[in-house]
């Protein structure tokens, strides 16, 4: 690829398939959809654009934005296919959930569009009720370290935005060799991901560091291309819609509980319950391989009783206080 900020990623031509692909399966998503398929949550998508016409994502992109001198949708076509990953009717982890389309990425000016496109999330978050913020960034590229993206993701994160990130293609198959020259992947703000192959196995091209927090699938993942088709990719690329998709399930049930999006420790600390042990170095898949199946064991939930009130200006006053010592709170009648 021309544009250094994209992973280099392998590419297979690939006839329609039926059924659920391989890789939702192998993450159990099936087993998260019996309590939300993403019930609307909003996941940005910072890449090569998207065709918005793909039967994929029918009704559900609330918004394109284009912050590159290509016209084009999607000429490059990865953005397409993540955002199937994420969000596909068929080939999708979470296929209820809702898009945002930011290309930043295909015509050499990667740096300065995606500082854009991080903008564009923080403003429009700050604009719209929460029901429609943005509870994810899908982040499936790298490049060399920039300060205001680092500023930027800090912001983002800070404001309840999780950003998944992919952990690189520099890999040799071996875990004691860490390929660290992945930006923003070694940040420790940021969810990194690891690749995977079918067996559950680390994919020998992906980077290796103590900074990969978890593993997904990688390796010919089936999603959506431009022109309303279909291919196989292969890539750390590919791995990370898996976790971004994840986050965006867990973020809608954790708000069908509590009627509020979590916080992004909030959402980690659930995400990283989420997983199963394959017996591969940590150094390849974080705390392990994603496993999307459903145990109310894995959502802790605390409650803390401050006080019962006859009216409803004193329980005000008091969650107010609660508010200002900067504790999250909410008030019930009984």
């Amino acid at each position: 690829m021309a544009n250094t900020y994209l992973f280099p990623y392998e590419i297979q031509e690939v006839t329609p398939q039926s059924g659920i692909p391989w890789n939702v399966q192998q993450v159990n998503a099936p087993s998260f959809w019996q309590r939300t398929k993403g019930d609307g949550a909003v996941v940005a998508i910072i890449d090569t654009g998207l065709d918005v016409n793909h039967p994929e994502f029918a009704g559900r992109v609330i918004s394109y934005q284009n912050f590159t001198s290509d016209a084009s949708l999607d000429s490059d076509g990865h953005g397409t296919h993540v955002a199937g990953i994420i969000a596909g009717k068929t080939v999708g982890v979470a296929p209820e959930c809702r898009l945002m389309a930011l290309k930043a990425l295909g015509n050499g000016m990667g740096a300065f569009s995606i500082e854009n496109a991080f903008k564009y999330i923080l403003d429009y978050n700050e604009k719209v009720p929460e029901q429609d913020r943005v509870v994810a960034v899908n982040c499936s590229w790298g490049g060399p370290y920039n300060p205001i993206h680092h500023y930027l993701i800090r912001r983002l994160i800070h404001s309840g935005v999780a950003v998944i990130v992919a952990a690189g293609n520099a890999g040799d198959g071996k875990p004691e060799t860490e390929e660290i020259f992945s930006w923003p992947g070694f940040l420790y703000e940021v969810i990194t991901t690891g690749a995977t192959n079918k067996d559950g196995q680390p994919a020998g091209y992906s980077s290796s560091y103590d900074g990969i927090d978890i593993g997904a699938p990688g390796t010919e993942i089936y999603s959506a291309w431009p022109g309303g088709g279909y291919k196989l990719l292969s890539g750390t690329s590919m791995a990370t819609p898996h976790v971004t998709a994840a986050y965006a399930l867990i973020a809608a049930a954790f708000k069908q509980r509590e009627g509020r999006y979590p916080t992004v420790d909030e959402g980690e600390e659930i995400l990283f319950k989420h997983i199963r042990q394959t017996g591969a170095d940590p150094r390849f898949i974080g705390k392990g391989l994603l496993d999307l199946t459903f145990d109310f064991k894995r959502w802790p939930l605390y409650r803390v009783q401050t006080g019962a009130y006859y009216y409803k200006q004193g329980a005000e006053i008091t969650s107010q206080k609660l508010k200002d010592a900067g504790f999250n709170t909410y008030i019930v009648k009984y």
